[in-house]
């Protein structure tokens, strides 16, 4: 079950905090992890495997750009958003909670004003998910697919390499439907004849992660789909939804491809 705990956190002092602050929150939820089993954080910190968790960049109000980044504003709220791709794990961080109401970060304190829990099982999901014509996801934060056997990143949002990379991870976590190898490749080849993009505005945008650059695209894409009759179909508006919890793309626990669904009228 996807499960999103969401946090509202006060600064206790102004604190600059860079352009692009999704490593972070990735920080933020390790460390919590960490400080309730030094196991699990290992295990969601593995190298080179797709990991069953998301974050949001920190969303707050600034009171001036300096050189490095924003100053946050402390009367201002903060908010980040930790996702689980499977519900057990979310356990550790909501334990932290528990017993915490705080975090560090850099070397201000956050103290936590509420903290919020949203969840969607797989099943629900699968039931709620309907056929559609069209339907636009909007890239809020930078994000990139791999491009195999190059050192360039994919950047534009191309149906293939968005919605059977979401199946990948969807059935990798779910505990509800999983797709077999035959279905993964028929519906790839379902999505290069029958998933087009009709309208799009993109932009590129670089992200700092201390001494690493990477840049990403974001924006908005409307997709269209021809066989409304098709059972892919309506697991493609599934899976677009389900992107709300996984991200897409490259570095999707660093705050990348942060997608929102919205069902378009043809």
């Amino acid at each position: 079950m996807p499960v999103e705990v969401g946090l509202e956190m006060y600064a206790e002092k102004p604190v600059v905090l860079p352009f692009f602050t999704g490593y972070v929150a990735r920080g933020l939820l390790l460390h919590a992890v960490r400080m309730v089993d030094p196991v699990v954080s290992g295990v969601l910190h593995e190298l080179d495997v797709r990991k069953p968790y998301s974050v949001t960049p920190l969303r707050f109000k600034s009171m001036r750009r300096v050189e490095n980044g924003y100053e946050l504003d402390p009367q201002a709220p903060c908010f980040v958003r930790f996702r689980f791709l499977k519900d057990e794990l979310s356990a550790f961080i909501l334990s932290y909670f528990q017993k915490q109401n705080s975090l560090m970060v850099f070397d201000t304190v956050f103290r936590i004003a509420s903290l919020s829990v949203n969840c969607k099982s797989y099943v629900d999901l699968e039931k709620e998910a309907a056929a559609v014509d069209r339907f636009r996801l909007l890239f809020k934060t930078p994000s990139y697919f791999a491009s195999l056997g190059s050192g360039f990143h994919w950047m534009f949002p191309d149906a293939v390499k968005v919605f059977s990379g979401l199946m990948r991870v969807w059935n990798l976590f779910s505990d509800g439907k999983r797709f077999s190898k035959e279905e993964y490749l028929a519906y790839k080849e379902w999505l290069s004849e029958n998933v087009g993009v009709c309208e799009y505005e993109l932009h590129t945008r670089l992200a700092v992660m201390r001494k690493k650059k990477t840049t990403g695209f974001v924006g908005w894409v409307t997709y269209e789909m021809r066989d409304k009759e098709s059972e892919w179909n309506r697991v493609t508006a599934m899976l677009a939804k389900y992107a709300e919890y996984a991200n897409v793309g490259g570095n999707r626990t660093g705050g990348f491809g942060l997608t929102r669904f919205l069902e378009k009228k043809a």
